[in-house]
């Protein structure tokens, strides 16, 4: 399912990126994401630390299958795209992808009032994997009343 130009540059702009996966038994778990990839089409690529989400990982091994959520801090604009995943070894251009993805939630965090020691621990850059999900589902999941309408 192809992404519209309005969601890709939406999620390539300054939001917190939560993955939903699932294991064998459909024990469900979360993972945060530090960095993404949209560049059209119907895939999408996030950055996850493995050794703070090692779970996630081995879910996507195990059920490739994802729900990824972007949501805007400033206004909890959101979206949650879902589909089938795998994911693959991050490269030096995938870290340097997750640093600056790093940086622009500190300062937009800092320009919320958050400091960056609250924040830092969300952005774990070690042993970085890519998921890539191919989207099959979109959904609105901005608190309110359209919360789960699909797209």
């Amino acid at each position: 399912m192809r992404l519209s130009d309005d969601i890709r540059q939406f999620i390539l702009g300054d939001v917190m990126i939560i993955i939903g996966t699932r294991d064998a038994t459909n024990r469900a778990s979360i993972a945060r994401g530090v960095g993404v990839r949209a560049s059209g089409g119907d895939t999408v690529e996030v950055l996850v630390s493995g050794w703070q989400w090692a779970e996630t990982i081995a879910n996507i091994q195990a059920s490739p299958c994802a729900a990824i959520t972007f949501s805007r801090p400033r206004d909890y604009v959101s979206y949650q795209l879902k589909g089938s995943a795998r994911s693959r070894t991050a490269d030096q251009a995938d870290a340097g992808l997750a640093r600056s993805y790093t940086d622009r939630m500190i300062a937009m965090f800092a320009a919320l009032g958050v400091p960056e020691n609250l924040v830092r621990p969300w952005c774990c850059e070690e042993d970085l994997h890519v998921v890539r999900l191919r989207v099959q589902e979109r959904y609105i999941q901005t608190p309110g009343p359209k919360a789960g309408t699909a797209l």
